[in-house]
């Protein structure tokens, strides 16, 4: 009769082997990518700053699901009495949308999401959390109340050029009721324009970065109640703006890491040693079509 204890043994010894080589295969797909330049930010940006529209990709498209019901979680923020008298086909409804969540939710990047992402989940985790949320969260939530309100948006995620990151940015991609196109950073509350008072997007951001174009913060900007650096700000997301991540469905879904999502990178940008599970693209025009 064979010994059970050297089989348990062996057993054991075998699943310790495994975890550990899951782990360092693991940890070795992803501490090889894009070492961080001996650079600035803005010439890392200004280097790779072409795409490739010519490359050949998949085709894709977007989704989004308007018209939800209002959860009943925001009464207890008063939410209906702060968006009474304004109209949602009204760009001035964006901007008080930008503002209810700039006035009673508070960013710390150091909080980390609930396993489900509904807007619900986010705030019940924001309550549990201090009255903090990340930036992820707070765009998600502003993101899903336009969507309630019959307004285009998905929150979009500013990566850097080193992979893996210590730190990233989520804002918000939106179509105002007028049409034109506009990025908000409800962790800012903020929003831009240029010279010409033209509204930003978050593509005419880092191309206007890149040429060292001037843009100006709406007046109610702030961050967590405070004072709005701008000059900090340019330069932080001339760190950001290198890489966007977007979901292809845009949706209050409850598992975020379900959504499809494809990923717009330069031109000349490695990919060597990424998984192989993420979709890269390299066409704009198509990337931001929505």
């Amino acid at each position: 009769m064979k010994n059970p204890y050297l089989i348990l043994s062996l057993v054991a010894f075998l699943l310790v082997l495994y975890i550990c080589l899951y782990v360092y295969y693991k940890k070795g797909k992803r501490k090889i990518i894009n070492v961080k330049l001996q650079k600035s930010r803005i010439e890392i940006l200004r280097e790779y700053k072409e795409y490739d529209a010519d490359h050949e990709e998949i085709r894709y498209g977007y989704s989004f699901k308007m018209n939800n019901e209002v959860p009943k979680l925001l009464e207890k923020y008063n939410f209906s009495e702060y968006m009474k008298g304004i109209s949602p086909e009204s760009d001035d409804f964006v901007f008080r949308l930008l503002s209810f969540v700039g006035e009673h939710f508070r960013h710390n990047s150091e909080i980390s999401l609930p396993h489900n992402h509904t807007i619900v989940d986010i705030i019940e985790a924001y309550e549990q959390n201090g009255k903090k949320t990340n930036c992820r969260g707070l765009s998600l939530i502003l993101a899903e109340l336009l969507r309630i309100n019959g307004i285009k948006a998905r929150h979009v995620t500013c990566k850097p050029f080193e992979e893996p990151f210590n730190d990233c940015h989520v804002v918000v991609d939106c179509i105002l009721p007028s049409g034109k196109r506009i990025m908000l950073d409800p962790t800012m509350r903020l929003y831009l324009k240029n010279k010409q008072g033209e509204f930003i997007s978050i593509e005419r951001f880092r191309e206007g970065l890149i040429e060292g174009e001037q843009f100006f913060e709406n007046k109610e900007a702030s961050y967590n109640g405070g004072k709005f650096d701008r000059v900090w700000y340019m330069e932080y997301m001339s760190k950001n703006l290198f890489r966007f991540s977007v979901s292809l469905d845009n949706a209050d879904v409850r598992r975020e890491d379900e959504r499809r999502e494809v990923e717009l990178i330069p031109r000349d940008y490695k990919i060597e040693g990424f998984p192989r599970w993420k979709v890269f693209v390299y066409n704009p025009s198509s990337f931001w079509k929505i």
